[in-house]
């Protein structure tokens, strides 16, 4: 956020300079208020790139085999652009490169799956799929496994085969967007 408002400040100074110039060049046509305005526009255009960069920005610092399972976006009254092109918010992904059998033919995936949020620092959850039993699990700190990779003490969620992380993992890492 620190890095967000710096940008707007920058820009503003660089709006209000190029809103100087044009009332300069216009041997003092324009009226005194094209500065502010024109720091102003400079801020708000700044800031909406931002917002529509980041996600991009974000998936450029994640392994090239990333697959998106999910995104939120955002529409809102005071960004009355977002109704034509509403920017991402935040997202879930997983790397499949970075999921593992828990054992030799055990079926059970272990998958780092990853939370962005906008303002929000990552957070990775490691969770257990089963794609023959469409089933997924949390790793927690009672989390164990047998000799043949069957996990002890984990709260199984039965899930549809249509459920977003399931039908990504279980599909070799095909995007469901």
């Amino acid at each position: 956020m620190f890095w967000t408002l710096l940008t707007a400040f920058v820009a503003g100074f660089a709006g209000a300079g190029f809103g100087y110039a044009l009332r300069h060049m216009s041997r003092q046509r324009l009226p005194k208020g094209i500065i502010p305005v024109s720091a102003g526009l400079a801020m708000i255009v700044a800031t909406v790139g931002l917002e529509y960069g980041w996600y991009s920005n974000v998936l450029d610092t994640m392994p090239a085999d990333t697959v998106v399972i999910s995104e939120r976006t955002q529409q809102a009254w005071y960004q009355p652009w977002t109704f034509v092109n509403p920017w991402v918010r935040g997202f879930i992904a997983h790397s499949p490169s970075e999921s593992v059998e828990t054992a030799d033919s055990s079926g059970i995936l272990a998958v780092q799956v990853r939370i962005h949020e906008r303002w929000q620092p990552e957070v990775v959850m490691p969770i257990l799929v089963d794609c023959a039993n469409t089933r997924r699990a949390e790793v927690n700190a009672e989390t164990d496994f047998t000799a043949d990779g069957q996990p002890t003490n984990a709260t199984w969620l039965v899930v549809e085969a249509t459920d977003p992380i399931l039908h990504s993992v279980c599909r070799g890492g095909q995007s469901t967007n």
